[in-house]
């Protein structure tokens, strides 16, 4: 048996010295926890069995993850494929790396031997610009000392600033040696692990192979900035990724996508395996029963699916252009994908990677709501009627309004039906403010067997803004759970009852400098021997 082994460096770094392995990275696909890697290059085998060691490969790698291919008309049989880690095999002579570090040694001393040089400089300086000539200068007169200031501080001066300028350039070479040496060290890392392959050839052939696996160490989290210029303006979404990976190599230049998907969730429907029994509870009946896991009544079955079929049912032509011409949506799997168009960097191990996804401008509702029982604020929120267009998952959201920092909020599609609404904070020009009514309310009274007890209060809100607005004002009614209590006289100013929670609305649209007077009212009854007994009030 013939046993060629091939390096092939699966590095995101194009351009470098690991380029001449002729080695290509295809595409980086990032889903919301692990990514897909795939790269490719050219080999040559003979005929017969061979083996073929890929080096250059990621860390975190999930081994059912890896699909190997040659091309269509190569005739190559894959006959076993493994993943082999911390593997020495054809790893890089370090040789390049000592000549660094001897480098680096030398200028970090020449630079601090030009920094104390710096530092006497500025000391001569400070001396000759201040008032500390006194007693170290000796000279005829005023003219003598003068002329020695001048002539000497100008020398100092020019020191100074020459000193500076070496510094400021040893500083660059110290950054440009130490990235130079953390690319070798990555390069070395970045060789820790590989992938076997034995495959059997029926002629000599010099053939393209394309590798692809899932890492579990990178994802994405989606983020937004919310922008509003006033309430008769659509909102100014952005759409972001914050990207991270920890594969231990760059990414480089790689063409990139992002996806919804999450492979660690599974991808099985749950079914149910047991009855739902209604019964009466018996003491008897039930004593040795067993007792069950409630989390047992579920568990997944279907058909897995292998990477390769998820990639056949992701690839269609259902492709939305986003204004920016950046960024590309894909509809037409069964997740969402966003294909970047431009070459994408991202160093393993960095943080604050955020990439814009899209950008546009949004219809919007604009309503201010309050619930003045809970907070004396009032708030603006913006209602969004066609969310489920916008390809949204739930984020941290930056809200600004007119040029200006707001807050965060939290955006979430969860339990959402047919409006989105965003909170854009509060607006102090919209005065609300709730009371008790103190006239109408009164002292517990006894009719019978029963005590009796009005409640009354007044809301009171006011528009100072120099704009109409529509704002939704919140209160309740109790609601009884036992007959004993009645609620009687219920009175709300015209506010919309949902008789099964006791939520009260008002709906209201205000002039500038309008205001309102809402009162709500009430009447509680009980009888007076469950005084100690009732609760709520």
């Amino acid at each position: 048996m013939k046993i060629q082994k091939l390096a092939l460096l699966i590095a995101f770094i194009s351009g470098s010295a690991l380029a001449n392995n002729n080695v290509t990275l295809n595409k980086v696909t990032l889903f919301l926890n692990g990514a897909e890697l795939q790269g490719q290059a050219k080999v040559t085998l003979t005929k017969g069995e061979s083996e073929i060691v890929l080096t250059g490969i990621a860390d975190n790698v999930n081994p059912n993850s890896i699909a190997v291919g040659f091309g269509a008309d190569s005739k190559v049989k894959i006959l076993s494929t493994s993943l082999q880690n911390n593997t020495k095999a054809n790893k890089p002579d370090n040789s390049d790396l000592q000549p660094l570090l001897t480098q680096l040694k030398q200028i970090q001393e020449k630079y601090a031997t030009t920094n104390i040089q710096y530092q006497a400089t500025s000391e001569t300086v400070a001396l000759l610009q201040g008032n500390r000539l006194d007693g170290l200068i000796k000279t005829k007169d005023m003219q003598d000392t003068l002329e020695f200031i001048k002539t000497n501080l100008v020398n100092a001066l020019n020191e100074q600033y020459a000193l500076q300028t070496e510094l400021d350039s040893l500083k660059q070479q110290l950054n440009d040696c130490q990235q130079k040496i953390d690319q070798q060290q990555a390069a070395a890392h970045s060789l820790n692990n590989a992938i076997t392959l034995k495959v059997l050839a029926d002629k000599d052939v010099t053939v393209p192979v394309t590798v692809s696996y899932v890492i579990t160490e990178a994802g994405w989290q989606p983020v937004y900035d919310v922008r509003v210029a006033d309430i008769n303006s659509p909102v100014q979404l952005t759409y972001k990724a914050n990207v991270f990976q920890q594969s231990g190599i760059d990414w480089q230049n790689v063409d990139f996508s992002l996806s919804t998907a999450n492979p660690s969730e599974g991808i099985t429907a749950p079914i149910f395996t047991t009855p739902w029994h209604i019964d009466l509870y018996n003491a008897e009946k039930y004593r040795f029963a067993p007792q069950r896991n409630k989390q047992s009544q579920m568990f997944d079955v279907g058909m897995s699916m292998s990477s390769n079929d998820l990639t056949a049912v992701q690839m269609g032509s259902a492709i939305s252009q986003l204004p920016n011409n950046n960024v590309l949506i894909n509809n037409s799997g069964i997740d969402t994908r966003f294909d970047v168009k431009l070459p994408f960097t991202i160093k393993s191990g960095s943080e604050d990677n955020v990439l814009i996804l899209q950008e546009k401008p949004v219809e919007a509702k604009y309503r201010y709501i309050s619930t003045p029982k809970l907070d004396s604020n009032v708030y603006l929120q913006a209602q969004i009627t066609d969310w489920d267009k916008l390809n949204l998952l739930p984020g941290k959201a930056t809200v600004f309004f007119n040029g200006n920092y707001i807050g965060e909020s939290f955006i979430t599609t969860n339990g959402v039906q047919d409006t989105l609404k965003l909170s854009l904070g509060r607006d102090k020009n919209i005065l609300i403010s709730r009371k008790r009514n103190i006239k109408e309310t009164s002292k517990p009274s006894f009719f019978g067997d029963d005590i009796s007890q009005k409640y009354a209060y007044t809301i009171d809100v006011k528009n100072t803004k120099p704009l109409p607005i529509d704002i939704a004002i919140y209160d309740q009614l109790p609601v009884i759970l036992n007959k004993a209590i009645t609620l009687e006289d219920a009175k709300y100013d015209g506010a919309d009852l949902n008789k099964e929670t006791g939520l009260l609305t008002w709906t209201l649209a205000l002039q500038p400098s309008e205001a309102k007077n809402l009162n709500l009212s009430f009447k509680v009854s009980y009888p007076k021997d469950k005084v100690d007994e009732v609760i709520g009030l």
